[in-house]
């Protein structure tokens, strides 16, 4: 199984450290089957997750100016990602933390 393919695999059973690990991995390896604007997406998701809003958001507006309306699957994983990123930002300053403590864990 490839670096990405864990990678996501760990995003979707909630190991959000992990995959942001593997999907730096995978950035660093310039694998060719992977679309990088995507990684970027994903490793932006997992930020937020991971309670870091501030760092999440940097990931998504750098990506941004990237996008097109030919990208329209891309589009939809940075308003899914950009969702996550309003959605801890509303989590108290406890739970941020929490998170932040967990992923470190990880």
């Amino acid at each position: 199984m490839s670096d990405y393919e864990q990678g996501k695999q760990e995003f979707e059973t909630g190991r959000w450290s992990k995959a942001y690990r593997l999907f730096q991995t995978v950035l660093r390896n310039h694998a060719p089957e992977v679309e990088p604007r995507e990684v970027r997406l994903l490793m932006a998701r997992c930020l937020a997750m991971m309670g870091e809003p501030e760092r999440a958001e940097a990931q998504l507006l750098e990506v941004k100016p990237e996008l097109s309306e030919r990208d329209q699957a891309l589009l939809e994983v940075f308003e899914a990602a950009w969702k996550e990123l309003e959605d801890t930002r509303r989590l108290s300053p406890a739970e941020l933390k929490r998170r932040r403590e967990q992923a470190n864990r990880n």
